[in-house]
């Protein structure tokens, strides 16, 4: 994605916008910042003509939940209300989210955004939302439809050849634990974000410059490419030692003491996660090629390498609140 003047403004508002959400105290202020951060989106996926009928859905959607998180905030100040508020609010946030039951639009829309767009959508445009739920939403309401999302996304996963769906399959996995790390502490909701957000810059970086759409590409490269995109896709979904274990363990340590569900099911889905992302790169490492072995190993896989195998040492020097 080349940055005009444009665009980086529009980058910029939806930072802020973001940043406002997390300062803010009043619900009204949060949504205006949702917004915002919708408006500044808008232009910076509208690269080609053929996102022209996806960002009218997007567009449309995003309204419609907003209006239902408008109706909610009246329904709060109501006395007798017909409609418990919160799960009315929960219902808009997931729909926002893209969360399991209302995920369907999401593969469409992101099939046709480019890599670094499908990198906020999978990072950025989930943080407001994820920042409003424990303000509003009590605990309790959010056990069933992450349950649901924890189970149903690493299934999904199984059938897909697209690395685009497959990334947007692990971002509705991986918001779950976003969301859980919300509710127990904001310092470990920004480490996990931060973590997450890294692992998902380097590894669709690395597939936006080997042009890899679908799974059958990743055969026709070279051994070290079919390890790093190995590393980076296991190191997402959890396993030690990589670094994106190091925040996860951390989260089910202190869910473990508020819902044994809740954890019970995030170990579950890692696992699921692990096999599938383990079978997806074993056929990769076996299958032999007639190419040349002669490669030289670039320094950027490298420090991801390093990257992601400190994961074990780096959890040693830190402990969860």
């Amino acid at each position: 994605m080349m940055l005009n003047s444009t665009k980086t403004m529009m980058l910029l508002l939806t930072l802020l916008s973001t940043m406002m959400t997390y300062s803010s105290t009043s619900f009204l202020m949060s949504w205006m910042s949702m917004e915002i951060n919708l408006i500044a989106f808008l232009p910076l996926a509208s690269k080609s003509k053929k996102m022209k009928d996806q960002l009218m859905k997007y567009f449309i959607i995003q309204n419609l939940s907003s209006s239902m998180m408008l109706m909610s905030m009246i329904l709060n100040f109501k006395i007798e209300a017909p409609i418990n508020f919160e799960k009315l609010l929960l219902i808009s946030l997931m729909m926002k989210m893209g969360l399991i039951p209302f995920h369907l639009w999401i593969f469409s829309f992101m099939e046709k955004l480019t890599w670094m767009n499908c990198f906020l959508m999978n990072t950025i445009q989930k943080l407001s939302p994820t920042l409003i739920m424990p303000q509003m939403i009590n605990f309790k309401e959010i056990i069933f439809p992450m349950s649901m999302s924890l189970m149903i996304a690493p299934t999904i996963m199984m059938k897909l050849n697209s690395m685009k769906k497959i990334l947007t399959c692990s971002s509705i996995y991986n918001s779950q634990w976003m969301i859980s790390s919300i509710y127990l502490s904001k310092n470990m909701f920004i480490m996990f974000s931060l973590i997450y957000s890294l692992l998902n810059f380097s590894l669709m970086k690395k597939l936006k410059s080997q042009n890899m759409m679908f799974l059958n590409q990743i055969n026709e490269k070279t051994t070290m490419t079919k390890l790093n995109l190995l590393i980076n896709l296991i190191s997402m979904s959890g396993m030690p030692p990589t670094l994106g274990f190091f925040p996860k363990w951390m989260i089910l340590i202190k869910m473990n003491e508020i819902s044994i569900l809740i954890s019970l099911m995030m170990l579950i889905s890692s696992i699921i996660s692990t096999f599938i992302y383990l079978k997806m790169n074993s056929s990769m490492m076996l299958n032999q090629t007639m190419k040349k072995k002669f490669f030289k190993m670039k320094k950027i896989m490298e420090i991801e390498l390093i990257m992601n195998t400190t994961g074990m040492f780096s959890f040693i020097m830190f402990k969860p609140n």
